[in-house]
């Protein structure tokens, strides 16, 4: 169980998010005690609730950088055509179609964790109904599989687009606590009372955007990535199955049952003798 605890990415996200709030809010209080460490009977000192809502937008933002952070490197790693759709196995399933070894390709294709695998295995295991339930099957899975990767950095658009409400949310803690600080001093208060409030309101703005702008132009990039990857191995999913139509001697077409060898389709010929035509061998 703790390995398995110890191996999630999420919990272990969770674990970074507590470790920097605890930093941050460190930090945050030794600047608060810096600033107020001077003053007399008259300072100021924030209200506790208004503390603890900074403390959380401090934690949450920085969750969301650590989110955005993970998902962008486990982009880096599996969003590639390398990993989608390698080469190899597309070649691989090619020469098995070619060599019309139909068993051997529903075995590498049911072990094979490939898009192109997983699209050709959802289409073969139809064989037995007609190639027209194949050709569903094939575009169903083609469908699954792309909302799958999808989904893998749909999180980032959400980041990009909360950071600067989480932000904002800051921004108005500070501002009120800036507020606050004025009116304890009755109109008069100091500058430095003042600045506590003011600079976290724009700390907060800061890293609101920090975590946005970062997020919103991976995303925007491994979308692109990803809807170029998707087609190109969509596209050739298609033309690996239909190479798998034989024909019939009347020019339709058939699926393949699985177990039987595949057939190459047969010409039809056309005897020259005294009347006498062959549809085939």
């Amino acid at each position: 169980m703790f390995s398995r605890y110890a191996h999630s990415r999420s919990r272990i996200m969770l674990l970074g998010v507590l470790f920097c709030g605890t930093l941050l809010a460190l930090s945050r209080t030794a600047m608060a005690q810096s600033a107020g460490g001077g003053g007399g009977a008259g300072t100021y000192h924030p209200n506790p609730i208004l503390w603890g809502l900074d403390i959380t937008v401090i934690v949450v933002l920085a969750g969301c950088s650590l989110a955005s952070i993970a998902l962008i490197f486990d982009a880096v790693l599996h969003l590639r055509e390398s990993k989608i759709a390698p080469i190899e196995t597309t070649e691989h399933i090619r020469s098995l179609i070619d060599s019309r070894q139909l068993k051997e390709l529903i075995d590498f294709t049911a072990a094979d964790q490939s898009f192109v695998s997983k699209a050709m295995q959802a289409g073969i295991r139809r064989a037995h109904l007609g190639y027209g339930a194949m050709r569903e099957g094939l575009e169903s899975a083609l469908s699954e599989n792309s909302a799958n990767l999808f989904r893998r950095i749909e999180m980032l658009n959400v980041i990009g687009n909360i950071g600067p409400l989480i932000g904002l949310l800051g921004t108005v803690l500070g501002m009120i606590e800036a507020f606050n600080a004025l009116h304890h001093a009755g109109g008069q208060a100091k500058v430095s009372d003042l600045s506590v409030g003011i600079a976290t309101a724009l700390w907060h703005t800061f890293g609101g955007l920090a975590v946005a702008i970062p997020s919103l132009i991976a995303f925007g990039f491994f979308r692109m990535r990803l809807d170029k990857i998707v087609s190109r191995a969509s596209v050739l999913s298609e033309e690996l199955l239909e190479s798998l139509r034989p024909a019939d001697k009347t020019g339709a077409t058939t699926a393949p049952e699985p177990g039987k060898p595949m057939a190459r389709p047969v010409p039809r010929r056309t005897g020259t003798g005294s009347g006498d035509t062959a549809a085939g061998v």
